[in-house]
């Protein structure tokens, strides 16, 4: 086993289609961020991106993109905007996680979003979660179905509910019309400033003010040819736009990435009612799956019908390293969800407020 490291520029053509073809030939690295077109796309915002060239007699039979900091910390390309996490290999090839960080020049990596069918890093997961997924294949009727059967977990009514209000807002605003595949920039921008009044009022912040972040989007936006591609959705009640989304498509699956839409048609439930749009017109794009991201958010489990397996994790050299990392991460994760946390939590706020 051999492992070489390259700047994301010196991808070459020829294994930009080797990293593809494997890519596209393994169902579990099925999402649009094991592409090297996602991979491209960050390495053209001066983040540094290296790839992890893995060859096995002589033929190149894996990849790993990651970012590198001063600390020897490794990060999967793109850091916060990246879903899918892990190693893009072969299905019989093998490399021990800690001859990948040696030959990244790296101390410590963590993962948050690593399906349990990689291998590499399966002994160092430590936590399990999951990335809801709407299964379309077959049309809309066959996705009805799929839901009818799970109606003893919360997925029945969703078709009932988005009915209604689709009835509520054609009749107060106009006809519902969706655009799958827009290229208009107008939209575009719309959706960019959707999204940071959003994330405004919500997180206090906008990461899209970041130069990188905001280029990857005009990247994401501007990319349509191969299997590796934007899709900007947007849906209209007569003239006015209601709400929209971009996402990142390979091949005939779509990873729901960043939705939103106008706080003046809240009232309509208008998340849901491009959801459920973009769901009827996906047979006509020729998708089969859309991959909601890993969370538990309402709406994903009125949604979904199945879904990816997920580990958090971290390996590192010297092992205590990832060990205590983990062991912090796991006391959050206590505090945050256990009742004993909540009190303790509640306990600790009481005590700094008379302190204060």
């Amino acid at each position: 086993m051999k492992i070489s490291i390259l700047a994301a520029h010196e991808l070459s053509d020829d294994l930009y289609s080797v990293w593809q073809d494997l890519a596209l030939s393994r169902p579990e690295l099925g999402s649009p961020f094991y592409q090297p077109g996602f991979a491209r796309i960050i390495g053209q915002q001066a983040l540094d991106l290296r790839l992890a060239v893995i060859e096995h007699d002589g033929r190149v039979c894996g990849f790993f993109p990651h970012h590198r900091d001063r600390w020897g910390r490794l990060s999967s390309a793109g850091y916060i905007l990246n879903d899918y996490h892990g190693v893009i290999l072969e299905k019989r090839a093998e490399v021990a996680p800690e001859a990948l960080l040696r030959a990244c020049g790296g101390r410590y990596f963590a993962f948050d979003h690593l399906p349990l069918s990689q291998s590499t890093f399966a002994h160092h997961v430590r936590f399990e979660t999951s990335s809801p997924i709407m299964q379309l294949d077959g049309g809309i009727e066959a996705y009805r179905k799929r839901l009818s059967a799970l109606a003893g977990k919360n997925s029945a009514g969703i078709f009932q509910s988005v009915g209604n209000a689709r009835r509520r807002i054609e009749r107060d605003i106009g006809p519902l019309r969706l655009e799958m595949n827009s290229r208009d920039p107008a939209a575009f921008e719309r959706l960019i400033a959707l999204k940071s009044q959003q994330f405004l009022s919500t997180l206090g912040s906008n990461p899209l003010a970041f130069p990188w972040i905001r280029g990857t989007l005009d990247q994401v936006f501007a990319t349509q040819a191969g299997p590796f591609s934007g899709l900007l959705s947007v849906l209209y009640a007569g003239d006015q736009l209601v709400a929209c989304h971009l996402g990142l498509r390979q091949a005939d699956q779509c990873h729901i990435w960043f939705i939103t839409y106008d706080p003046a048609f809240s009232a309509y439930s208008p998340g849901l009612l491009l959801l459920m749009g973009m769901a009827e017109a996906a047979q006509g794009e020729g998708l089969n799956l859309f991959d909601l991201g890993r969370g538990t958010q309402p709406y994903k489990l009125r949604f979904q019908t199945g879904a990816i397996p997920l580990g958090e994790g971290a390996v590192s050299s010297p092992a205590w390293l990832a060990q205590a990392v983990l062991a912090k991460t796991a006391q959050k994760r206590w505090l945050k969800t256990t009742i004993l946390g909540r009190v303790w939590r509640s306990g600790k706020g009481l005590v700094s407020r008379r302190s204060s």
